[in-house]
């Protein structure tokens, strides 16, 4: 089998939620100043499969405080587990609703808090389409393997179609509070620049944080101020 072939394989890729094991993770959030990180606020992420009217779903729970206590934001995405494409999306800020979608086939429909006022989304999608507010565990349900790469088509609410570039360079050892972890090194890419790494684990495909130019999401710290015992 040629080079062509086989990157012709991995760029036609579908994720599945098959790989990806159910997981409760706390992240601490930091920004880079001259090289210095410091902490900025907390993530608390949640995985879970479920069935909603007989389908198999992944549920995926997002949520995010500043450490002032300014800010808020709760993500809240139902997956289909054979592509991780969407069937829903909702978002909070401050504990108010600010985004709803629902998607079918082709097609996605929702509103949005913008400028004071709820605006209608409406708008025709490709067959194959992800939703572009999720990287990390869209990225995981690949066949992730060194020099992969891959392009999804994704949707956003508030900016439209895009595309996913995707490219797995390598592997490293993360630190975790439950000891060191095999990781998968995976760029989100646009053309040669690195937009955001991210370290998803080999066994389980947890997410086991991120890299980004002026960011940093790395495993640890303490959730149980944000951390809802009824999941997502």
């Amino acid at each position: 089998m040629t080079l062509m072939v086989l990157a012709q394989i991995a760029l036609g890729a579908i994720p599945s939620a098959a790989p990806i094991a159910d997981s409760e993770t706390c992240y601490v959030l930091e920004r880079v100043k001259d090289g210095i990180p410091s902490e900025v606020g907390r993530t608390w992420q949640t995985v879970k499969a479920d069935r909603v009217d007989g389908q198999a779903v992944l549920r995926v729970l997002v949520h995010q405080r500043a450490t002032s206590g300014g800010f808020d934001m709760k993500d809240v995405f139902v997956l289909r587990a054979d592509t991780l494409q969407p069937i829903s999306f909702e978002n909070a800020r401050n504990g108010e609703r600010r985004v709803s979608l629902a998607y079918r086939a082709r097609f996605v429909e929702g509103r949005r808090f913008e400028d004071d006022v709820w605006r209608s989304i409406q708008s025709e999608l490709p067959d194959q389409i992800w939703e572009g507010n999720l990287f990390g565990v869209t990225f995981a349900g690949l066949p992730l393997e060194d020099g992969a790469e891959f392009e999804l088509p994704y949707f956003l609410h508030d900016k439209g179609l895009g595309v996913f570039e995707v490219e797995v360079t390598g592997s490293e050892i993360v630190e975790t509070p439950d000891g060191p972890v095999e990781a998968w090194v995976v760029d989100f890419k646009r053309g040669d620049a690195v937009l955001i790494t991210y370290l998803i684990a080999k066994e389980g495909r947890r997410e086991l944080g991120y890299r980004g130019r002026n960011l940093i999401q790395r495993i640890g710290g303490d959730c149980s101020e944000i951390r809802d015992p009824r999941g997502a």
